[in-house]
């Protein structure tokens, strides 16, 4: 058991719990093997031989080579590493003209706010791709926005939020196409993975992706890990200088207990992933065929008309507050989002939500993982219930 028996945790989306196997494999390396894997003594060595012997194993779960394998503290570093990283190696080769990014309109804030960021200061123009009111980006527009400057296409796999899958494979292909009529190795393709490495194929070569990004707080390993796959022969600075550690691209001393918790934890998903992906899918669709028949105000299954990954259900209910449900929700132990964690400061409503109408745009996500069952299901829907009948009696405060 992950929890308490008086928590009902439904926000795995935000983060998951350490499996055990996982904290037993990193305990192994925080008081006994605690050696700079830097130094040249034979313990130092041989925590050095730990790390390449994890990043050897996490290439191969890729299908990748150790050497495009970059250990960061976290995706969000990660994503920097790569928008940032890329940027300014341009700029270094190109001194005329300024290079062009896209991305879609429901990325998570460490893409847009950092394409944000990087066009307010007249480094980069950005083009943002619209979705439908399923969250699935609009391809045809992203293929006319490509230009001769266009150095990288950034689109998450899966939308943290919705759930929603991208076709990452027709996207890299179009971008392929591009390449070949233009005879360009530009425009380069990133996706965020993070929400989708629990139930999707990572293999980067099937995905035909340049960089990805992976996270081991979304995956039963530690938080402040995270993977950068890079394409060995692409070049990129990095953003955090100091020591050659991580090929150059990322200074500092590596950690290695998390380093080897998040090759464990990979491991541990590849081995679950068949069952889980089944499992989830089952209380996904039964939770929803609940709500249908419990909740009595009009409400939207956001992205539900589109392939998603398992284990979440954002709902937008007619009417009353998402944070007062989420609140009372709390009271009676149960713990649900209305937005992404990285987020959670902002007070307006979720951006994902805004891209999707321009109506009902509050949500609540429910997201699951190993430790849901569907009594966890059944009390989570008949307490949402009672809460919405009560709130409904004093539905004008809300107006």
């Amino acid at each position: 058991m992950f929890f308490k028996k008086d928590i009902i945790f439904m926000d795995y989306a935000s983060g998951t719990p350490i499996d055990k196997s996982v904290l037993k494999e990193m305990n192994k390396f925080f008081s006994n093997n605690f050696f700079n894997p830097g130094s040249i003594y034979s313990e130092g060595v041989y925590v050095k031989s730990v790390l390449e012997d994890s990043r050897r194993d996490i290439a191969e779960f890729l299908s990748a080579r150790p050497k495009e394998i970059i250990f960061t503290e976290g995706g969000t570093e990660a994503n920097n590493l790569v928008i940032r990283g890329l940027v300014s190696s341009w700029n270094n080769k190109n001194k005329e003209g300024i290079p062009h990014i896209i991305t879609s309109k429901i990325e998570h804030s460490s893409i847009l706010k950092t394409c944000i960021d990087l066009e307010n200061k007249g480094i980069i123009d950005v083009d943002y791709i619209n979705v439908n009111s399923d969250g699935v980006l609009d391809t045809k527009e992203l293929k006319n926005k490509i230009r001769k400057n266009t150095i990288l296409v950034s689109i998450g796999y899966v939308n943290g939020e919705i759930g929603i899958i991208q076709d990452v494979r027709s996207i890299a292909k179009s971008i392929r196409h591009y390449r070949k009529i233009n005879k360009s190795e530009l425009p380069y393709f990133h996706t965020d993975a993070v929400q989708a490495t629990n139930y999707l194929d990572i293999n980067v070569q099937k995905l035909g992706v340049d960089f990805m990004t992976i996270n081991g707080s979304k995956i039963y390993g530690p938080k402040k890990i995270a993977i950068l796959y890079k394409k060995l022969e692409i070049k990129i600075d990095p953003i955090i200088t100091g020591g050659e550690q991580e090929f150059g691209f990322r200074a500092g001393t590596e950690n290695i207990p998390y380093i080897v918790g998040l090759s464990k934890a990979l491991s541990v998903t590849r081995s679950n992933r068949k069952i889980e992906l089944s499992r989830l899918k089952k209380l996904q669709e039964y939770m929803e065929t609940l709500l249908v028949k419990n909740i009595s105000n009009n409400f939207i299954i956001n992205g539900n008309n589109s392939d998603r990954i398992p284990n979440i259900v954002n709902l937008s209910i007619d009417g009353l507050p998402n944070e007062e449900i989420v609140l009372r929700l709390d009271a009676k132990r149960i713990k649900v989002s209305v937005k992404s964690a990285c987020n959670s400061g902002d007070h307006n409503d979720s951006h994902v939500i805004k891209s999707l109408r321009d109506l009902n745009t509050q949500s609540i996500r429910f997201s699951f993982g190993r430790n849901t069952t569907r009594n966890d299901i059944d009390y989570v829907v008949k307490t949402m219930s009672n809460i919405i009948n009560d709130m409904n009696k004093t539905k004008e405060k809300y107006l």
